[in-house]
Formats: structure tokens, sequence, C-alpha cells
């Protein structure tokens, strides 16, 4: 009813602008769609008397001109011969319906013209045809976002599947269906649908399932009055009653749906009905009424025999009217050829017209044109200060760059001559004190521990500075490869347990499964070591170092954690956001270049790494950096 209702609508609102031919009236439109909603009302029930109908509005709409209306005619003569089993018809009508309707603006009618020939292929086991015209449907509703037509293919494909014994799939697409069309409240094909998955059901042998549907099917075709698909409902009804062996259910519904069946003649079902009465009556042993139902449906076959040898003489008659409609349809087109040849002498008059508008359409492409090259040259120019304005920037990208190079260059020279020269000297003299027997080995000896540790110091500047460079310069390569990272931290806890020792400090590694990462080792130990040696720099005397390594996600994630002097917010974002040189005062004076948190920056980058800090003043330092794992 709501498909109607919105069919009636669109065709009221579109008509008024006549498709086809000039001169059709918005009240012959109305008139034809009122006959054709009449004639599709009862198709199903009395399919002759829908031929008729459709038969005097096709006539009607060829006189009017009217392409539209021609087409829902054709329509509907494909779906009532279909309705009489006139399957050559039922095509031949749906094919000129769909010729008018293809490609053109009227959706809902093209669709409707493919699901209407899958389901005559259906009938005529061609399934492959068929499908082809459900995949044309349904791709069709998906592109105009037609949740009806796109509900009807559904419908159409679940009877094909079920024809071909898909019943899984067949009931999906019922399913499906039934998903679009019950928000909508559609009665009448939510009632096939629910006849749809009885039978899908019953075939599949679950009874109790198809008697539910079953069910649902006859009290929806009872409200609308679908006398036609109520008795089919019945003969459902009766089959599964049946099979359960509710012999007298069965009968009950036979003897209801029998009396439909006659009023509207559908020989095919009370051939059907009949036949299963016998086989009831078999079964409970009454052999005689059982013979006479075979009697009945035996006298329905010769007259649906006889019924099918009219229908051919049907068929050849239409065939013939269908020919002289075409010949109508032809001698309307020489008509048409004569108006257009009576137009084209029009337009000879109005020609001298036209060559003085085309003088003036030239002259305004002449203006235009003009108008395009200044245009052009305008955009050439503004192409160019953009390219100026571009390269100004990279000059000052450029300029920066030099300066920060300056800049650098400014701090290695610095850590050269104060950090590396001092320690170098001092050394220098102590031994030219011994040499020269100024100072005796005893009191050299004396010495000899801070003059390692400061010879120690200044070993790590030296590798930071040179590794550092190297980065600067491209000169240093990063070669990741897959190791077990627990026994890299053990190696540099042990490098690191000299200086540690100095302050009191224990170095606690509380890894305990292996970690496999991928990265270069030689750099993750640099890292390690300089992380280290900042968290034994910045503790306190009697403190403790902690370093673990955990996996998470795909991810290692290895922390230093000390609790030392820790860091304010700003040191915290000048060591993560700046390139600066950070250094700070240990807890025993001791000093720093910087470079060693920079270069562990660097490092954490090259192998797919972040590095983040949890520091707190006073509250010590966690220094947390990630290195993808390695496979298993």
């Amino acid at each position: 009813m709501i498909k109607n209702l919105l069919l009636t609508l669109s065709t009221v609102l579109t008509l008024s602008i006549s498709y086809g031919q000039p001169g059709s009236r918005l009240e012959d439109s109305l008139m034809l769609d009122r006959g054709l909603v009449s004639a599709g009302r009862n198709y199903l029930s009395e399919p002759d008397s829908s031929i008729r109908r459709a038969t005097t509005i096709l006539t009607e709409a060829l006189r009017l001109r009217n392409r539209y209306y021609e087409g829902r005619s054709y329509y509907l003569l494909s779906k009532a011969h279909w309705a009489k089993a006139s399957y050559r018809l039922s095509a031949e009508f749906g094919f000129k319906a769909l010729k008018i309707f293809e490609n053109s603006s009227y959706i809902r009618e093209w669709g409707e013209s493919l699901v209407s020939l899958s389901r005559t292929f259906i009938d005529l086991q061609n399934y492959d045809e068929s499908k082809m015209y459900l995949d044309r449907a349904a791709q069709l509703a998906r592109d105009h976002n037609s949740p009806f037509l796109l509900a009807d293919s559904y419908r159409e494909r679940s009877m094909l599947l079920l024809a071909q014994q898909q019943y899984d799939s067949a009931l999906q697409y019922a399913n499906k269906a039934l998903d679009i069309l019950e928000p909508r409240k559609d009665t009448v094909d939510i009632s096939v649908l629910y006849g749809r998955k009885a039978r899908i059901y019953f075939s599949l042998k679950d009874y109790k399932q198809s008697r539910i549907f079953n069910r649902r099917s006859m009290h929806l075709d009872s409200l609308v009055g679908n006398r036609r698909a109520l008795a089919v409902s019945l003969y459902q009804a009766a089959q599964n009653s049946f099979y359960l062996h509710h012999y007298d259910s069965a009968i009950y519904f036979l003897e209801r749906g029998i009396p439909m069946n006659a009023s509207i003649g559908n020989l095919l079902s009370l051939i059907r009905m009949h036949n299963l009465l016998s086989e009831i009556y078999t079964a409970q042993g009454k052999s005689l009424m059982a013979v006479d139902h075979l009697r009945k449906a035996a006298q329905y076959r010769d007259s649906l025999y006889e019924q099918q040898r009219s229908g051919h003489v049907q068929e050849l008659q239409s065939l013939y009217e269908s020919e002289k409609k075409a010949d109508t349809i032809f001698m309307l087109e020489n008509e048409n050829e004569l108006k257009q040849q009576q137009m084209r002498n029009q337009r000879l008059v109005t020609w001298f017209l036209s060559v003085g508008i085309f003088s003036l359409t030239a002259l305004i492409f002449v203006l235009w044109r003009l108008r395009a090259q200044q245009k052009k040259a305008n955009d050439a120019l503004s192409i160019k200060n953009k390219a100026i304005e571009q390269q100004k920037e990279e000059i000052q990208a450029q300029a920066e760059s030099l300066q920060e190079l300056n800049h650098l260059k400014s701090k290695l020279f610095s850590v050269i001559s104060h950090d590396l020269r001092g320690p170098i000297n001092n050394l220098q003299s102590l031994l030219e004190l011994v040499t020269n027997r100024i100072m005796q080995p005893e009191e050299f000896l004396a010495i000899s521990d801070k003059l390692k540790s400061n010879l120690n110091v200044t070993q790590r500047t030296l590798e930071n500075l040179l590794n550092w460079s190297l980065s600067q310069m491209e000169g240093l390569r990063t070669e990741q490869k897959k190791f077990e990272i627990k026994s890299v931290m053990e190696e540099a806890c042990r490098l690191m347990e000299d200086l540690a020792h100095r302050k009191n400090i224990i170095i606690e590694n509380t890894t305990r499964t292996p970690v496999m990462v991928m990265a270069d080792p030689d750099q993750v130990q640099l890292i390690l070591r300089n992380l280290i040696h900042n968290a034994i720099k910045f503790s306190k005397t009697d403190g403790k170092v902690l370093v673990s390594a955990s996996e998470h996600h795909d991810e290692c994630h290895v922390r230093i954690k000390d609790f030392g002097i820790g860091m304010t917010q700003e040191e915290k974002e000048m060591i993560l956001s700046s390139q600066e040189y950070f250094t700070k005062i240990g807890t025993q004076q001791e000093k720093g270049t910087g470079l060693g948190l920079l270069l562990c920056k660097e490092f954490i980058h090259r192998n797919g790494g972040t590095l983040t800090i949890d520091s707190h003043p006073g509250h010590g330092t966690e220094i947390t950096f990630t290195l993808p794992l390695g496979e298993k």
C-alpha cells in the first residue's frame, strides 16, 4: 500500500511536465494512473480482467503519445501474463517496458521491470538469466539509494535461491528484505516474505518454524483481503500439518483453501490440494475418499490442459495485437517526422537572425579570450612572485642552518679547549713531576684514583664528541639487527660500577625475562651508558639506580630511574623540545658538556624510538626510551 501511494504521488508530480510528446494534459495522466492502479490491484486474482484494462490504457497512452504510461501498461501486461503462466508474452511485454524505462529518470519503474523479468525467468528455470537481471536491479537500487527496489530484488533473489535448493542463502535474502520492509509496514510484501520463509523452512524440514511464519503470512493476507495469497498459505499450513501427522488440521486448512482457489480459478493450486487430501485419506486408511479426491484432481488437471490450449490461442492473438500496435506506433512516428519537417522550415526563416546573433557571440568570445589572456598573464606573474617568496624562505632557512652550524662549531671548540685540554694538561704536569723526580711515585699513586676518574670523564667526553660530530656530518650509520637487550643492559651496568662505587651507589637491573629488540646494539650501549652515568651523577651518596626493560605491544620500554635531585619542568622541556646543550652540576660537583643527552636523543630517533622524562625536584628522575621489538 505504501509503495502504491508513493508511486501515485511520484507519477502525478513527474507527469505534470508530460514525459513524452507535448500536448499531454495532467487530467489525462491522472485518469491513466487511476486505471493502472485499479488494474494492478487484482492482477493476481483476476489476470484476464487486468489484461483487458491494461490493454485499454495502452491504447490511450499511444494516442496521447505518453511514453511513461505506455511503459507502465507494458509492465502490468507482463505481470498479468506471468500470473497466467504465459511466460513468453510476459517476457515480451517485460522487455518492452524495460526498453522505455532503462536509462531514464524513472528509477523505480526501471528496477521493477528488471525484477519482473527475473521472476519470469525463474519460472522458466533459466536461473542464470534471472540472476543477471536481479544483479542489475540491486546495483540500480544501491546507486540511487532506493530501499524499496533493493527489498524487491532481495525478495526475488530468495525465490531464485529457493528454486536452486540453496535454502540457507534463500533465508538470508528473505531476512534482508524483511529488515527493509518491516519498519515501513509494507503488509503485502511482508506477507509474501513470511510465506517464502515458511516454504524455505518446510524444505529444510523445520516444520515448527514453517508453521510460525505461515501463520504470520495468513494473518496479514486476511487483513488485506489477499484471497489468492491466503489460499497458498492455507496449502502450506496443510503441508506442515500433514508432515507432522496432524491430519485433522491439514484437512481443515485444505477445506478452507479449496473454495478460495475455486472462486479465483487457480486450477494448479486446486490440483495440489486435492492430491494432498488424497494422501491424507490414504494415510488414515480412508481409501474411497482418497480415490474421490484423486478423481477431482484429474478433472481439474483436464481443465488446466484445456485452459492452456486456449491460452496458446490467446498468446497468438496477443502477439497479433502487439504487431498491430507496432504498426500504429510506426504511423505515429511518420506523423512526427512531418511535424519535424515543418519545424525545420520555420528554422530557415530565423536563420538570418541567427547570423546576427552569431556575430555578436563572436565579438563576445573575442573579448572573453582577451580577458582570459590577461588573467593568464596575471596568474603567471603570481606564480613568479610565489617562487621568489619560496626562494626567500629557503635562503632564510639556509641562514638559520648556517647559524646553527656556527653555534655547533663554537661549542665543539669550547669543549676541546676547556673540557679536554684541562685534564690532559693536568696529566702532563703530573707526569713531568714524576719524570723529574719532583713527585715521588708513592705520592703519584695516592692521587692516581682521582686522576683515573678524570681520565674516564675525558674519555667519555671524547667518545660522545666523536659520535656527535659523526652524526651531525651524517658519517655515522645505524645498522639495526635483532638482539637480546638484557645482556647489553648488564654490560652497561658493569661498565658504570666503578663510577657508582665512588658514591656508594647500587645499580640494579630488574629485568627478569629476555626481550628481543631490533636496533643498533652499539648505539643502544652508548645510550644506556650515558643515561646511567647521568643517573649516578645526580644521585646522592648511598643511593640506588634501577634499570629495567619490558614489552608493551610492539615496543620495548627501557627505564633508568634514580632517586636524586630531580629536574624542574623547564629543564625537562629544554631536554625534550630543544636542540640546546643542557648541562647541570652533579651532587658532588661533577661537570658535563651536555653532548651526552643530545647524542642519546639522536640515537633513539635513529633507531625508531621515543624519549620521555618523569621527574620532580627532590624526588628523582625516571627516563624512558622505546625501541622496536624484534620478531620472535
